[in-house]
């Protein structure tokens, strides 16, 4: 996926998050989306949001971070 397609769907999400208020579901996926372009410390911040809003989320994430 092209950086600036990512940016924008992250900024979407950003977007619904400021109207609606906390969602694990989009916090989880804009950890993903974060993860993909290199925001590590921004990934594990939505992670730990979305598992805090909703802990049965921990089982659908997958993956590992690297150094």
């Amino acid at each position: 996926m092209e950086k600036n397609i990512i940016a924008a769907m992250i900024a979407a999400m950003d977007a619904e998050l400021t109207k609606d208020g906390p969602n694990a579901n989009i916090l989880k996926e804009r950890g993903r989306l974060k993860m993909i372009i290199g925001d590590k410390k921004g990934a594990l911040e939505d992670l730990k949001e979305a598992v805090s809003i909703d802990p049965s989320i921990v089982e659908n994430i997958n993956g590992e971070f690297n150094k």
